[in-house]
């Protein structure tokens, strides 16, 4: 990465490190530069403005937030054998990542959605995609597990794809509150995971 790529990287991640904390309309181009350092003409090299930042967010999100997440594949076999638990929390954690600076910035970027959903079409057009991939990708693999005769045929698939998203968005919203968040740090996960997996338990034909 050159030094120009370098610094519009810093900008960026600036960008949204405040935007995600204090929301984007409070947000100035003369915090961003002073958070990194720079005179503000640099921060106009690098970005037309403020909005440009948000639309580069939107992209950066479009780009990468399936890149970390456990294949279809992946997932259909872990159904065909593996523990109620061990299923939902790999459907709830599917988006792990060791790339500690990518995960930082779509934790941000999400609360950032988060934040603009009623607001700013995008936004809310982003939250609604991703929401429907998910129901998508999670009753894909449901569907797999009654196909093989593991999960009871009578079983409300789409209804417990609901919650489990619903879940993991409520958690998210948590979560993303704090950037240095880990795996399971908050009290109310491991209530969530267990009722959750609860539910799938009572699905899985022993």
């Amino acid at each position: 990465m050159n030094d120009t790529n370098k610094t519009k990287e810093i900008i960026f991640d600036a960008f949204v490190e405040l935007t995600s904390v204090i929301g984007y309309e409070k947000v100035t181009v003369r915090d961003i530069a002073y958070k990194i350092g720079k005179n503000v003409a640099s921060i106009y090299y690098h970005f037309e403005n403020k909005a440009s930042m948000l639309e580069y967010a939107y992209d950066y999100h479009a780009q990468h937030q399936y890149r970390n997440r456990r294949s279809t594949e992946y997932m259909k076999k872990l159904i065909e054998s593996a523990s109620a638990e061990e299923i939902v929390s790999e459907f709830m954690y599917t988006q792990q990542s060791e790339d500690q600076k990518h995960y930082i910035r779509m934790i941000l970027i999400v609360k950032i959605i988060y934040m603009r959903i009623f607001q700013d079409p995008q936004a809310n057009a982003a939250f609604s995609e991703n929401y429907n991939n998910s129901m998508d990708f999670v009753t894909d693999v449901m569907r797999h597990g009654i196909e093989i005769g593991r999960i009871d045929p009578n079983f409300d698939i789409v209804t417990f794809a609901d919650v489990l998203i619903g879940s993991m968005q409520i958690m998210g919203i948590k979560a993303f509150a704090d950037v240095n968040y880990e795996v399971r740090q908050l009290d109310q996960e491991k209530r969530i995971l267990d009722m959750i997996s609860r539910i799938l338990a009572s699905a899985i034909i022993k």
